[in-house]
Formats: structure tokens, C-alpha cells, sequence
């Protein structure tokens, strides 16, 4: 009782402090209804709004928010942006369907009142494509468009770059070949424009209010370090007559207990951040609580160039060491699914329907690439720990498990760290960090196992597959060439360049080859290389307080839409 008393005054504390900033003491009512604002729980802090630099979800939520690309993402699919129109041709060669004229609306404004123009976009896309941004996820761009590449590499002129602004309300782009998805990645916050004169030179920019101009149905008015962020209705925003809050706070809970105290009490509205041990009660007892499936994959991630993990019958023997039902059923209780694989079954093949995963006749993962998602291999385990020279664990070195700080991820780590006691003779100790701090340790390779989990950023399975290509985020280290900023990365793996070749022919066809083509390339991710450990399938778990809002959105990729939301008196 003493503890819960605690956590309790920490939250009133948390959100006395929030609320002071603006102005509504929401007493009776709940926390920022008296004063039409949205109490929404990011969790985590984002390290970055800029939107060509943020690769986290925590960020993206804000910057879906603040920005709007030229296609938005929406609960009932894309609908169009700042674009009001595209035309779509082929190229000078005659390839059909690689020339997109994106034909802005004419009335899109930034929060200071200038217009929105092509040239902003212009600008966005190829600061992402400059090495010196260092925005990881430049390949979203570079990938697709004519000469972006090249000039990434430092291989091509800007000029070459197919990007160009034929007006102010006119964009031309050229792709290297038909990519069935380019629409929804124009939705993503790499694409999203910038303005120049806003950001260049200008170090944090986008947490600094009197700097930070969006062009989306919210404006930053507010950033308190580790406190709260506050977005405001922004009144020059194209389709402001139909954004009926005054603004959203975000506060940065990173306790799911105080979180969902904050929830129960009234106080905050949406919050997507659960403890594992209410899920069931909730799934029975709470109308305002939803589980659905996700577009995202939760794994463990190898460094594969350093001791033990250095060596694949390492990382095959922790990997079949799991059992995964164990997990699912009694730790994360809330519909998750085992994986033997890394792309989610959420994806489908390229004929739209059929999902990417193999099913059972009851929806359920089977066995694929050697690991049984129902239960532990132990004795293919042991074998392989042996044939690395660790027979029954004898001699293998304590070594270190990543996560961040989290109270389901610690109690993840914790079964696992059980699991591989007992069934393999190892021991392997947990050290957690804040989340600014494992994001630089994970992506800097400083750690030997770490939590890893990936959510698309667009609807196709290619989203998944390249964070391990060479140019990708990669956090397991595992590249065929050196890095531009990871010094510490010296040790090239050549399996990946047959992943990125693999990736590279999957981006020029279509149908079952394409299928076919992105599988082989998981099979050498998972299985070939075991570069990463599966878990399982998340599912989205939130809390929408019905009674005090309406309208909320969350996007099939997971992002939360706050622009048709409306509270209830």
C-alpha cells in the first residue's frame, strides 16, 4: 500500500507540474479537459522531432502530429496531404510508372503563417540524402529516387538528383524503377518537408517552440526536458476549421503502472503504454482498452562482431534456447504471437492478401527457418553451444543482455535470462539504460545482445527487411563496408552483401518472384546467419478514455492521429 501511495503522489506531482504550463487545473474533470487539451502519454522522450533525423517511434507520433508530407497515413488508408492530386508516367526510356507530378494544395501553410511550397519538400529530401545529415533513414529516399544514391555516395552530382520543383504548387520526382508502394513512403516522416531558412544552422531546432514551424494540424508550443511537450492548434494549417482540440499535451511517463494510475484516475486520455499484468483484466474488464495486431516485430538483436556472439553456433544455440510460449502465455498475456521469423504476419505477399508468414489453419505461426515458435529447442541448442566450443556451457563467458528502461522489456529480459540458466548452463547478466542512452548504445554496437523491435514505417514488407541492409540502421553491426559514422564498426560480414543484392532485385520486380526474392533474403537474416533472435509479434495495447474523448485515430502503422479527435464535456 505504501508503495502505490508513492507512485500516486508521483503522478499528481508529474502532472501538477505539466498542467502548470497551460493554465488548466482540470479539477473533477480530468486533467486538460476544462481547457480543450488532449492528455496523451508519449512514454519515452523523443530524441528527435526533426523529422529527416527521428527513426523512433515516440518521435514519429510527434512529428505525424506537427508535419504532413504530401500523403498522409490514416486509420482508413492514405489519404492525400499537402498534395491535393498526383499524375503518374512513365520515363524518358519508357518505364512505366516511375514519374510522380504532385500538384500541392495551394491554401498549405506553415504555423508562421508562410506557404507551403515545393521547394520545401525539395530542400527535405535532399538534406536527408546528404551524408553530413546522418539521417538513417536516408535510404527511404536513396533507394527510390533517380540519382539520390549516387549523390549519397558521393558517386553523383545534386543536379542528377530527380527531385526538382517545376513551381511553387508543382513536384516532380523520378524513380529508379516502379516502386507499387512510393505513396505511402511520401507519408513517412523522412519525406516530410522542412524549410530552409528554419533549419539550416540551427542546432535543435525542432525543440525549441519560437523555431520549430510545422505545416501539420498542430504547432509546438511547448518542450520540457523529460516533463512534457505541448502541441497547440495550429491555426494556418490548410483544414484547421476541422481540428477541434486546442492542442495535445504529451507527457513522458515512462512507468506503465504510474501511467495507467494517470488513466484511471481521469487525468490522462490516451495511453498506450500497459503493465503486462493488467492486460487480462483489462481484456475483460475495460471497454476502453483495445489489443490489435501489429505491424512490428520484437526480437533480440546479435553483435555479430564481437565475442561469443561473433560466432553463428552462438547465436543459433541462445536462439533456439527460447521458448517463446512461455513468453507469450505467461509473461506478455495479451494475444501476442510466438515468431520463428521476423517479418509479421500483419504483412502480406504481394498478391495483397495473403499474409507474409505461414499460418496454421487457426491463425497461428508454425515452425520456419529451424525454430519452433512453441517451444524450446534444447537439445538442437546444446548441440550447437558445443559445437562453438561450449559443451554444457562450460567455459562460456558472462556476457551482457541490452534493454532499455522499461518494466515489461526488464521482465522479457528477465525469463529469458532464466531460460538460457537453465536450458543451456549460461549465465548472462541484464543492464538496462534510459532511452536516449541505449539508442546510442545499440546503434553504436556497445553491447553484445540487445532488445531490438521494429515497426514498419510503410505498408509493404520491405519496411522490415532493410534496417539490415548496409545502409540500414543495422544495430547488429552486421555489413560487407564500413559505415561513414561508426568508426568502431571494423569487421565486415560478407553475407550481407548477398542480403542487400538480394533487396536490390527485390526493388525491381513484382509478384511471386519479388515474394520469393524478399524470403530469401529473411532466410539468411534468420536462419543462414541468425543475426537476430525472433521473440514474437506485438500487439498494439492502448486506453482511449471514451467518456472524455472521441475522434482519436491510430494508424495501421501505429501511429496516433490526433487531428479529427474532440473531447466530451
Amino acid at each position: 500500500m505504501k508503495g502505490k501511495k508513492l507512485v500516486s503522489l508521483l503522478l499528481a506531482l508529474i502532472l501538477m507540474l505539466s498542467m502548470a504550463a497551460c493554465g488548466g487545473s482540470g479539477q473533477g474533470e480530468g486533467e486538460g479537459t476544462s481547457d480543450g487539451i488532449l492528455i496523451w502519454n508519449i512514454g519515452t522522450e523523443p530524441k528527435y522531432i526533426d523529422p529527416q533525423l527521428n527513426t523512433s517511434a515516440d518521435g514519429g507520433h510527434v512529428d505525424n502530429n506537427l508535419f504532413e508530407g504530401l500523403m498522409v497515413d490514416t486509420r482508413d488508408g492514405l489519404e492525400y496531404g499537402v498534395a491535393e492530386s498526383y499524375d503518374l508516367e512513365a520515363n524518358a526510356d519508357g518505364v512505366a510508372d516511375t514519374v510522380y507530378t504532385f500538384h500541392l494544395r495551394e491554401d498549405a501553410k506553415w504555423s508562421d503563417g508562410e506557404p507551403v511550397v515545393a521547394g520545401d519538400f525539395v530542400y527535405a529530401w535532399i538534406r536527408a540524402c546528404k551524408p553530413e545529415t546522418t539521417a538513417s533513414s536516408a535510404n527511404l529516399i536513396f533507394d527510390y529516387v533517380k540519382g539520390a544514391k549516387e549523390f549519397y555516395n558521393g558517386e553523383g552530382a545534386l543536379e542528377d538528383v530527380k527531385i526538382e520543383a517545376l513551381d511553387d504548387h508543382t513536384l516532380r520526382v523520378e524513380l529508379n524503377n516502379p516502386v507499387p508502394y512510393f505513396l505511402a513512403l511520401t507519408s513517412f516522416y523522412t519525406y516530410m518537408p522542412v524549410r530552409e531558412d528554419v533549419v539550416e544552422g540551427q542546432v535543435g531546432w525542432d525543440k525549441d517552440p519560437a523555431t520549430c514551424i510545422s505545416n501539420g494540424p498542430f504547432k509546438l508550443a511547448e518542450y520540457k526536458i523529460g516533463s512534457h511537450i505541448l502541441m497547440l492548434k495550429n491555426e494556418h494549417y490548410w483544414d484547421a476549421e476541422n481540428v477541434k482540440l486546442e492542442g495535445v499535451k504529451g507527457l513522458m511517463i515512462q512507468e506503465a503502472t504510474t501511467a495507467m494510475q494517470g488513466y484511471e484516475a481521469g487525468d490522462i486520455q490516451v495511453n498506450a503504454l500497459i503493465p503486462q499484468e493488467d492486460v487480462p483484466k483489462l481484456l475483460a474488464e475495460d471497454p476502453n482498452f483495445y489489443s490489435e495486431p501489429s505491424m512490428s516485430s520484437a526480437f533480440y538483436s546479435f553483435n555479430v562482431d564481437v565475442e561469443p556472439t561473433n560466432d553463428v553456433n552462438v547465436r543459433k544455440a541462445l536462439t533456439l534456447a527460447i521458448d517463446r510460449k512461455q513468453l507469450v502465455e505467461q509473461v506478455l498475456r495479451g494475444g501476442e504471437l510466438p515468431a520463428s521469423a521476423y517479418v509479421p504476419p500483419a504483412f502480406s505477399l504481394s498478391d495483397g492478401a495473403t499474409s507474409f508468414r505461414e499460418l496454421d489453419a487457426d491463425g497461428k505461426t508454425v515452425k520456419e527457418y529451424g525454430i519452433d515458435p512453441w517451444g524450446a529447442q534444447v537439445e538442437e541448442a546444446q548441440a550447437y553451444l558445443a559445437a562453438a566450443g561450449y559443451p554444457n556451457g562450460e567455459g562460456f563467458p558472462e556476457i551482457e543482455l541490452l534493454y532499455n528502461q522499461d518494466e515489461n522489456d526488464k521482465k522479457i529480459a528477465e525469463a529469458i535470462q532464466n531460460m538460457w540458466k537453465e536450458n543451456l548452463g549460461i549465465t548472462v547478466n541484464l543492464r538496462s539504460e534510459e532511452w536516449g542512452t541505449f539508442i546510442s548504445s545499440r546503434y553504436n554496437g556497445n553491447h553484445v545482445i540487445c532488445r531490438g523491435n521494429w515497426g514498419g514505417d510503410y505498408n509493404d514488407p520491405m519496411t522490415m527487411l532493410d534496417l539490415f541492409s548496409s545502409y540500414g540502421i543495422n544495430y547488429s553491426q552486421w555489413r560487407w563496408a564500413p559505415f561513414a559514422d561508426r568508426e568502431t564498426d571494423t569487421v565486415m560480414n560478407p553475407a550481407n552483401k548477398t542480403y542487400d543484392e538480394l533487396l536490390a532485385k527485390a526493388s525491381k520486380t513484382t509478384g511471386e518472384e519479388r515474394d520469393k526474392t524478399l524470403k530469401a533474403a529473411e532466410k539468411i537474416l534468420v536462419e543462414d546467419e541468425a543475426v537476430i533472435l525472433p521473440l514474437y509479434f506485438p500487439t498494439d495495447k492502448y486506453v482511449i478514455d471514451s467518456s472524455r474523448v472521441t475522434g482519436v485515430e491510430r494508424a495501421p502503422m501505429g501511429h496516433w492521429i490526433f487531428k479529427n479527435a474532440e473531447l466530451i464535456d
